[in-house]
């Protein structure tokens, strides 16, 4: 969408300055679910190192999450099996059929209509087996990748942004796509078509046995274990050459991705050509390594083929000449033979198909089960209920001796309390790593305290009752690809138009989109990139206004934006606070001024400045907690050592 811009800042740039350890000076490792940019190491702690290139590390020894297996039901597969048998015994019956019809034209007879007959109901019983299995097998397909992406989705919504931070959005985007597709593919349309081709040749020896030779049934039964023995060798001669394959597939893929979420900073760096030039150079050898490898393997496949099919073969017929020698068999019969044993091939047929389909489909089921196995890293969904009530009712937002980090890395708060009672404003101010973000992320319920808890509203941080009590306005705003309204509707899917215009007209927007000939309708562009700084941000507190939470959390929402933009998201936020608990980061003097009281994470002096409004009494708690604001000026809280 492109609004014009009466702020003086110039579009937001799509990239940092800096270089990114995804592998590009300033590629922007693409938007964050949670609407808040990854921050890197120099920043945040727990900010994303460049993620895993091109996929989930040690996705190999992650063990296949059943809910992988269970979105392909067993009649999913038992349809095209049954299917599958249904067509071999047609076709067994068929040459059978042939076979006597054989007999009797060398007897002189002339075959009747009735046998004609059923030899075409026979052949048409073959082929609309073969169609209706081939529907059956799209349509469970189809299903299979629906319920698959729908739970690699649910996950990935649930782990939160944190988690996800730590991987390349290419990896995400190649697993939610080319690996559920894989996936779908080798559940339901290929177990259930290959347990049919690799138990066929045994319902056709059955039907030998029955109708013609058992002997010979028994004998050519010698060569049908050789089946089993070929698949499992060519699985291991191709399993580490598919498992690369797939690697550096991905890995170009999140690349790719990387390099067009950062072009704005590769071209103002003048790396655009240096960095295309890499990406073909490395499309060019991935080509050549798929070529190679499907070189490799078509000559080994097709070998195994020629040599499996014409053992099978010669060695029927060598038997059916050895019977009709003795007299055991007719010559109809040893034609039968013949034909039924091109039937006993059909398994080696599906070697191919097992190298593409299978191979593959296995290698991606290993990469969706390491993708959702990120969730084991979140906080657990925590019941609402349970938690002592505090004296004169529950606070808009409580720690109570929390102490909080990210993975592996040291504390950042250490046996923290704060109690912030409802309708207050607090600004959280501190040097950079003291831990003002890691506080609002706790009350998001985006990271668990390693002790301690986090109560909002009395229930605690991360329960469906907590997340109904919060809104949050990030520094930088995540918009998604589509309408203003649309962008809106996400924190009120049934909003009106009216509602939607009262929210922008608070979030001092409503101007600008009257201005704009499309309105509500008007695009935001990727990542809200057709907008202004200032005007993304406003549209995120518009959001904010739709979703009427009773504690608003803001993470330095001025940060990013000119004194013009500043001075109308001030008067925004303003509008928005009006009734509601603030709890905001900030380093501007302007949000200071705002605010009831101050609390200073790190060894920072106390502020002086004076609150504009009356603040209500603050109940203090143990370290870090702010004591009622008595004389006039907002009330200080310090960590000392302790952030």
């Amino acid at each position: 969408m492109h609004v014009s811009r009466p702020e003086s800042a110039p579009a937001r740039p799509h990239g940092h300055a800096g270089a990114h350890p995804g592998g590009y000076p300033g590629a922007r490792p693409g938007p964050h679910p949670g609407g808040r940019p990854a921050r890197t190491p120099g920043g945040h702690p727990g900010g994303r190192p460049g993620g895993h290139p091109g996929g989930h590390p040690g996705a190999a020894s992650v063990p296949l999450d059943q809910r992988i297996v269970a979105a392909t039901p067993r009649p999913r597969i038992a349809g095209p099996l049954a299917l599958g048998w249904l067509q071999a015994l047609a076709l067994a019956c068929a040459l059978l059929l042939v076979g006597r019809v054989l007999d009797g034209v060398l007897a002189g007879a002339s075959p009747s209509g009735g046998v004609v007959a059923l030899l075409v109901v026979l052949v048409l019983v073959a082929a609309a087996t073969a169609a209706g299995s081939t529907i059956l097998v799209q349509r469970s397909k189809s299903t299979t990748e629906r319920d698959l992406r729908r739970l690699l989705v649910g996950e990935l919504f649930t782990v939160g942004p944190l988690a996800l931070g730590r991987e390349r959005t290419g990896a995400l985007v190649s697993t939610a796509t080319a690996s559920v597709e894989r996936a779908a593919a080798y559940r339901a349309g290929f177990l259930g078509p290959i347990i049919a081709s690799l138990t066929t040749p045994l319902l056709v020896l059955l039907v030998i046995a029955v109708a013609i030779d058992p002997l010979t049934a028994g004998l050519l039964l010698l060569l049908v274990p050789l089946i089993p023995l070929i698949i499992i060798g060519v699985q291991r001669a191709f399993r580490s050459s598919t498992g690369a394959y797939r690697r550096s597939a991905a890995q170009l893929s999140a690349a790719f991705l990387n390099a067009i979420q950062g072009l704005t900073t590769l071209t103002l760096n003048r790396a655009a050509t240096r960095v295309g030039d890499e990406l073909r150079v490395r499309g060019e050898q991935n080509r050549r390594n798929v070529m190679r490898l499907l070189a490799g393997n078509q000559v080994l496949i097709l070998a195994v083929d020629a040599v499996f099919s014409l053992a099978m073969i010669t060695g029927a017929a060598a038997l059916a000449v050895w019977r009709l020698g003795d007299g055991a068999i007719t010559p109809g019969q040893a034609v039968a033979i013949v034909l039924l044993s091109t039937l006993l091939t059909g398994p080696v047929d599906i070697v191919g198909q097992f190298f593409y389909i299978g191979m593959t489909g296995r290698s991606a089921e290993r990469e969706l089960s390491a993708a959702i196995a990120m969730r084991a890293g979140r906080p657990a969904e925590r019941p609402a209920t349970g938690e002592p009530a505090a004296a004169g009712g529950p606070a808009a937002l409580e720690l109570r001796g929390v102490t909080a980090g990210y993975d592996q890395a040291p504390n950042i708060l250490t046996d923290y309390s704060l109690r912030v009672e409802a309708g207050e404003r607090i600004v959280i101010t501190g040097p950079s790593g003291s831990g003002k973000s890691t506080l609002l992320t706790l009350a998001q319920g985006l990271l668990a305290p390693r002790e301690g808890k986090v109560l909002v509203g009395g229930a605690p941080a991360g329960s469906a009752d907590a997340r109904a009590e919060l809104a949050v306005v990030e520094q930088s705003t995540f918009l998604f690809t589509g309408t203003v309204a649309e962008n809106l509707r996400v924190a009120k899917p049934d909003a009106s138009d009216d509602e939607l215009w009262a929210a922008l007209e608070a979030a001092e927007l409503r101007g600008d989109l009257e201005r704009a000939p499309d309105g509500l309708a008007t695009q935001v562009g990727e990542s809200g990139l057709a907008l202004s700084g200032g005007q993304a941000q406003r549209v995120a507190i518009a959001r904010a206004f739709l979703r009427d939470a009773s504690v608003l959390l803001l993470d330095e929402p001025t940060a990013q934006v000119d004194l013009r933009s500043e001075r109308l998201i001030t008067r925004a936020l303003s509008n928005l606070a009006e009734g509601r608990t603030v709890i905001m980061v900030s380093h501007r003097p302007t949000s200071i001024l705002a605010a009831n009281r101050v609390v200073r994470l790190g060894s920072v002096e106390p502020d002086a400045h004076a609150p504009v409004d009356a603040p209500p009494a603050a109940s203090a708690a143990s370290d870090g907690a702010v004591s009622p604001n008595p004389g006039g000026s907002p009330s200080v809280a310090r960590t000392g050592e302790r952030a």
